[in-house]
């Protein structure tokens, strides 16, 4: 009894020891194991980091096409020709030039590789679209837009691991808001305005020195585009000021067209007169299709305050351009001439309907701006000068073993002398 009870004891001492002895050595080694870790940063990890940049800058014209109004009363051309001479030239440009603010939020995965999504204001000073000047016939188009776009782009980053460093980037552009604010002017002298809305030849209303007809119209409107999708592209440099705030430039390209879906006038004025013998009378009404003088947008027709852009005209078209329906009544003097073969009115209760343009609204960007970047602690840039003193200092303690132990007349190899020895 007393044996066993002596035996017992000393298993259970040994026992415990060796638990304790054991959980010691574990405790160490996964100790060590989490310092390893620690210690290593994955390559493809290092330079993690969330940014934000503003910047500003200037955009002129890019892959510029002629320029038009949507208006055939306007035309898609630069038109003089006064006192024997002649200039007949295309409007070289696109509706996308001007000032532009952008705000950017992104994160890089590693130093090299990141995503990012920008968000841009931009104005569109007012610009000439079109223009006809003539001595019986003047009209004139401009416009300007405030559009905002939303883009996202793949980054692509290098830099030199001290100050000095390079990017590109690219990703889908959407514009998803603006309107451009058009003003138009016409003075009539000959007719064409009745002309091409009615779809008939010019008509004889200039008599030099005798009589003719003027009709002025003064308008302004706003157009809405069908949703569309282009391309952002940039190239930069930048200059770190510190590890938080770098400076930077950049070329960037916006690349995309889009197509007028309506127009709409919120100030429209239509004044028609008859001049005889130099005396100017108000045209009373009834000598055109709609009211000769027409004051303010509430007293404007439908068919000419509102323009809606189709893909195709056909003979449902709410159109008098193209033959197949008449702005003219059929039956009496001006039926009789103007619409002889009874074709269908238009509605002048609802929108004109139009050709549906495209327009080139790509520019070329000139910027600058500040990012401020906000490194993640757990992957913590290590620069490549840095790295290479780590290297250094590994090589020095590794030559600093050997010597120690080639100092050693009476050591075995592999032997190890402490210092002092």
């Amino acid at each position: 009894m007393k044996n066993t009870v002596l035996l017992t004891l000393f298993l259970v001492f040994t026992i415990s020891t060796f638990g304790e002895e054991n959980s010691m050595l574990i405790s160490k080694g996964k100790s060590k194991k989490k310092s390893e870790k620690s210690a290593t940063i994955s390559p493809n990890k290092i330079g993690r980091a969330g940014y934000l940049s503003i910047s500003g800058g200037y955009g002129v014209p890019f892959l510029s096409t002629a320029m038009r109004s949507p208006l055939k009363e306007i035309g898609d051309k630069d038109w003089y020709q006064r006192n024997g001479d002649l200039s007949v030239k295309p409007i070289i440009g696109t509706n996308g030039n001007g000032l532009a603010f952008n705000i950017t939020g992104g994160i890089m995965f590693n130093r090299y590789i990141g995503f990012e999504a920008q968000l841009t204001a931009a104005w569109h000073p007012e610009a000439l679209d079109a223009r006809i000047d003539i001595p019986t016939y003047y009209a004139t188009q401009k416009s300007s837009t405030v559009a905002q776009y939303l883009s996202t782009h793949l980054v692509m980053r290098w830099d030199n691991g001290k100050r000095f460093g390079v990017f590109a980037k690219v990703g889908p552009l959407l514009p998803f808001h603006g309107s451009p604010d058009t003003r138009a002017y016409i003075k009539d002298q000959q007719g064409r305005i009745i002309e091409t809305l009615a779809g008939l030849p010019i008509l004889p209303l200039n008599i030099s020195g005798l009589a003719n007809i003027e009709i002025e119209l003064i308008g302004r409107s706003k157009s809405t585009f069908n949703p569309t999708i282009g391309l952002s592209a940039a190239i930069g440099a930048e200059i770190k000021l510190n590890k938080n705030f770098s400076l930077f430039g950049e070329v960037r390209v916006q690349a995309y067209t889009i197509t007028i879906k309506e127009t709409k006038f919120y100030e429209f004025e239509q004044h028609a007169s008859i001049n005889v013998l130099g005396i100017k009378l108000p045209a009373p009404d009834g000598l055109l299709p709609f009211p000769s003088n027409i004051n303010n947008i509430d007293e404007t027709p439908e068919f000419l305050k509102t323009i809606s852009f189709k893909k195709e005209i056909n003979e449902e078209s709410n159109t008098a351009r193209y033959g197949f329906k008449s702005l003219f009544p059929a039956g009496g003097l001006i039926g009789g001439l103007l619409n002889p073969n009874g074709a269908p009115l238009v509605d002048p209760n609802k929108p004109r309907d139009e050709v549906q343009p495209k327009i080139n609204a790509s520019t070329l960007y000139f910027n600058a701006g500040i990012r401020i970047s906000f490194p993640n602690k757990k992957y913590a840039v290590a620069s490549s000068t840095d790295s290479f003193k780590a290297n250094k200092s590994k090589k020095k303690s590794k030559k600093s073993k050997k010597s120690k132990m080639s100092d050693a007349p009476d050591a075995e190899p592999g032997t190890v002398v402490p210092e002092g020895q």
